[in-house]
């Protein structure tokens, strides 16, 4: 028992959960488009993603160094060593144009945690932005990135899906928020601190009815599969935003808000095989 907890922590605190969850946004925009068997650029994203948040969470200018992870800390940096390796090897395969579209946001990335601006801060410890910097990273990485590697149309519908996954991404990010309140600097003024833990629950419901309502304006996407997938998925993260505490379990935010994605591929693939 005490091995298998291990192996799953090892899996949290590597990011190897998370990266499945960025993988699987990925997939999602690929199907919502029509764009099959890019598999090489699926496993270049999971490389990345391994990479960029162990980078962001192990920094040592990072504060979200975690002190109780000393023990497993010599695996993760193995893990994201081999990682960044696999990620610049896997690169040859990737579009040039897609290579230089997800320049700003790897300059993003390193400005998360390396303090370049006055008085020594980053863009994390930037007053009031760093949820939407995580927003405007993965919208990017998720939709952009992958679009333009495929060749994908990027029409009004692309429009449209960029704002609604900006729109989730940043639901997402909030149970983390209220997570995050008794460690937070009072500086950052994130959303919780700003307006409290309720409030930012409605503020997060506000925003999934936006993202829901926007799938009304799509043109050549509307589908009753893109309809009702994104009604469940917006009922699934309503359900995980309310359920949000001060006090959660260790792995509420960290396994089952991050598998919100995934949760989202799935119920797109099975509505898939359900119509088709």
């Amino acid at each position: 028992m005490e091995t298998l907890k291990s192996i799953f922590r090892f899996y949290i605190n590597g990011s190897i959960h998370v990266a499945l969850a960025m993988c699987a946004l990925v997939q999602v925009t690929f199907i919502k488009f029509g764009i099959s068997g890019q598999h090489y650029f699926l496993l270049f994203s999971f490389l990345g993603a391994i990479t960029a948040y162990n980078f962001v969470k192990y920094s040592k200018v990072s504060k979200l160094y975690h002190r109780r992870l000393t023990k497993s800390m010599k695996g993760i940096r193995v893990l994201t060593i081999l990682s960044c390796i696999l990620f610049i090897y896997f690169a040859k395969e990737i579009s040039v144009e897609a290579l230089i579209y997800m320049i700003p946001f790897n300059v993003l990335t390193i400005l998360y945690v390396i303090p370049v601006f006055p008085n020594k801060k980053n863009l994390r410890s930037l007053t009031g932005i760093k949820i939407f910097i995580i927003g405007v990273v993965w919208v990017g990485i998720t939709v952009l990135v992958p679009l333009v590697h495929a060749k994908g149309n990027l029409n009004f519908d692309f429009l449209i899906e960029m704002i609604q996954r900006f729109l989730f991404i940043v639901v997402m990010m909030l149970p983390f928020e209220v997570r995050d309140l008794q460690y937070d600097d009072a500086t950052l003024e994130t959303i919780p601190q700003k307006i409290g833990v309720t409030r930012t629950k409605v503020f997060g419901s506000i925003l999934l009815v936006v993202f829901l309502l926007l799938t009304a304006l799509k043109n050549d996407m509307l589908s009753s599969i893109e309809i009702l997938s994104t009604i469940l998925i917006t009922t699934i993260s309503l359900f995980f935003l309310w359920g949000t505490e001060k006090k959660q379990s260790e792995y509420y935010c960290s396994f089952w808000v991050e598998s919100i994605p995934i949760m989202w591929l799935i119920i797109v693939v099975v509505l898939q095989e359900l119509f088709n």
